[in-house]
């Protein structure tokens, strides 16, 4: 019997989940509206020596590390992420390239449209800029993001686009330095494209990495999160799925 994934390449697109303080590694929640910063906490229960078995206590939010946004998470009459169709999360993918925007720069409607990328009706789109490569978890992540443009969000929704997949801000940035001290101040808006995408029942598959690793212009994405009951999301693995020549 044929091995239904000869000739195919997986790549992971997840970020390793590590212990972590909570500051950078998720939403800045704490500077934004005075959120708890959550930290992300793995500690050792039982052990093979001891107890015969090894088993971790795991405490976390539902958006730290790669994770997805289910329409819920901003539209109150929106589906919880037990509800999004399986349909979404593992589909057709296009992928724009957009490795060559610099820290701070946004990715507007132009750029997509020049990008010459063909997006269908029912794609999952792929952004890619290499950002959470360099910077995740870091105070530079969140200070000189890029950002996705409100009118890029609707070129988007204009396509039809069933997912969103990215390693950088889906929306505006959520905090701004300063122009006298330089401390990282909440926006004036929250979140825009938020608004518009999760209410399209767009979801988010946001935070990956690794995705200059992708060398084909379509791939079979991948993103498969904790069937949590009534959440607004979830930590998800993530890979993509392409043909090798």
């Amino acid at each position: 019997m044929k091995n239904i994934l000869e000739g195919k390449k997986m790549i992971d697109l997840s970020l390793d989940i590590v212990p972590s303080k909570g500051a950078w590694i998720q939403f800045p929640r704490a500077l934004v509206y005075g959120g708890e910063a959550v930290p992300t906490r793995i500690e050792t229960i039982a052990t093979v020596e001891k107890d015969g078995t090894f088993v971790q206590r795991y405490e976390s939010t539902t958006q730290a590390f790669t994770h997805y946004d289910a329409p819920a998470h901003f539209d109150v009459n929106g589906i919880t992420n037990e509800k999004v169709p399986l349909t979404q999360l593992v589909n057709e993918a296009v992928v724009i390239d957009m490795l060559h925007k610099q820290p701070g720069e946004g990715v507007f409607a132009k750029d997509l449209e020049e990008s010459g990328a063909e997006v269908r009706p029912g794609d999952t789109v792929i952004i890619r800029t290499g950002w959470t490569d360099k910077a995740f978890g870091q105070k530079l992540f969140w200070e000189k993001m890029i950002w996705l443009a409100p009118d890029a969000a609707d070129w988007l929704i204009s396509k039809k686009i069933v997912a969103l997949a990215q390693d950088f801000m889906t929306d505006i940035p959520p905090v701004v330095p300063c122009e006298h001290c330089g401390a990282l101040l909440p926006n004036k808006e929250l979140c825009p494209n938020h608004y518009k995408f999760l209410p399209n029942n767009i979801i988010l598959i946001e935070w990956l990495t690794n995705l200059a690793a992708i060398s084909k212009p379509r791939v079979l994405l991948v993103a498969l999160p904790l069937k949590i009951v009534g959440a607004d999301g979830a930590q998800c693995r993530v890979i993509a799925i392409e043909d090798v020549d």
